[in-house]
């Protein structure tokens, strides 16, 4: 996911530029992504140029409670300053490209997750699994969830 800003390098400090990013399906280390919509403002300033993006997509990822793989709507918004190269810098600063091309894969990878919820369902009405033969019961009911007192495992709850 290589972005071209190599076009405001020389643009007068306060210019911006506005660029749609909009792809299918994409793949990003370990998370799959789809429907990705964003919109990456570009802005020149004096130490370099600021992103500031307004993204949502759909992330792969799976329920808690019968672990079913989903693909969950998120949307976050973020910005990061990517620093022309200069002496004084910090490690983990965020430097511009000689070539004019960021990836920004990794960074949306990042945020995307960062937003995506803790107690992720595939439905409210969730049943989760089995504690006894992981069953799905969603799916199929079980001899052990006739029995009194057993329960289905749901990780979004303590069970000691």
């Amino acid at each position: 996911m290589r972005l071209n800003v190599g076009h405001m390098y020389n643009k007068a400090i306060g210019s911006s530029h506005e660029v749609p990013v909009d792809i299918d399906e994409i793949v990003v280390d370990d998370l799959s992504i789809q429907a990705l919509h964003s919109v990456v403002r570009l802005s020149r300033t004096r130490e370099g140029i600021l992103l500031q993006v307004k993204t949502g997509a759909k992330v792969l990822t799976s329920c808690v409670r019968c672990l079913k793989e989903i693909y969950l709507p998120v949307e976050t918004e973020f910005e990061e300053l990517y620093q022309f190269m200069t002496r004084h810098r910090e490690e983990e600063d965020l430097i511009l490209p000689n070539d004019g091309y960021l990836d920004l894969g990794p960074l949306f990878r990042e945020y995307l997750i960062l937003a995506t919820p803790i107690k992720r369902l595939c439905d409210s009405n969730c049943q989760g699994l089995c504690v006894v033969c992981g069953a799905d019961l969603n799916l199929t009911t079980c001899e052990h969830q006739s029995s009194e007192g057993s329960q289905s495992v749901t990780f979004d709850q303590e069970t000691h």
